[in-house]
């Protein structure tokens, strides 16, 4: 079989950013573009280095290296994912996203219950094995009790995080593709036949390393699924406790 001999000057090179609150699908998305060979796609390094003790100048530093490729290179686009909470200097890495001309792909879940379902539920399985995602079913963790007051204040969080976000990649105005934790369930092949080419590298399909750890079904993660709902009946969020997804069938 030929070995790829696919090369890339500097200027062919795309930069780009995953931004992301959390449990919406960003370390899925991340594996599944690091399955392509013609993409170098990192996790999360802003927070490894805040956890070092390293500081906003020094996030900016290395962004800046990583986003400057060898002037022939074998990958075509080279990115990372953050959290903003774990950008320290947030005008000096506007400033060089700007600089870069930077792609942005920002993550996003629609069914906030379910993220903060899934919040609480990640919480559990770290304790239990030290990763935040499912990669063994053996690690899968039993049904819980939630507490109410817990998550009115998580879900009023996520509200707060997701404006916040979206206002950041607003007033950025750089090319920018939303990608719904939803449709990456749903279909995420067809997901990946808009980021490749916005990335600037071809279409193949990828199967990611990540598994889905909380049941779509939220009567099977939830003893007090009825109590919890009750305390939003009449709100837009009642309908998501039993919004349940369906795969998208290619025809």
């Amino acid at each position: 079989m030929p070995l790829n001999t696919t090369f890339f000057f500097r200027h062919q090179v795309t930069p780009f950013v995953i931004l992301f609150v959390e449990r919406d699908g960003s370390t899925f998305m991340t594996s599944l573009l690091q399955e392509h060979p013609d993409v170098e796609a990192v996790y999360e390094r802003f927070a490894v280095m805040e956890q070092k003790g390293q500081n906003g100048q020094e996030q900016v530093a290395w962004a800046r290296d990583f986003w400057t490729p060898p002037f022939i290179g074998k990958k075509g686009a080279y990115g990372f994912k953050t959290k903003l909470v774990d950008v320290l200097d947030e005008a000096g890495f506007i400033q060089l996203l700007q600089e870069k001309q930077v792609k942005i792909i920002h993550m996003q879940r629609r069914n906030r219950i379910k993220a903060v379902v899934s919040r609480i539920n990640a919480r559990r399985l770290y304790e239990a094995t030290g990763n935040w995602n499912l990669y063994k079913d053996a690690d899968r963790r039993p049904p819980m009790t939630i507490d109410i007051d817990e998550f009115h204040a998580f879900v009023r969080e996520r509200e707060e995080a997701d404006a916040a976000l979206t206002e950041f990649v607003t007033q950025l105005q750089l090319p920018t593709e939303l990608v719904q934790y939803e449709e990456l369930q749903q279909d995420k092949n067809g997901v990946l036949q808009r980021i490749f080419p916005f990335l600037g590298v071809r279409y193949q399909p990828s199967a990611g390393k990540t598994k889905k750890h909380t049941s779509d079904d939220l009567r099977d993660v939830i003893t007090n699924f009825d109590e919890l709902r009750a305390t939003y009946a009449g709100t837009p969020y009642e309908a998501m406790f039993t919004e349940v997804l369906e795969p998208v069938i290619s025809v």
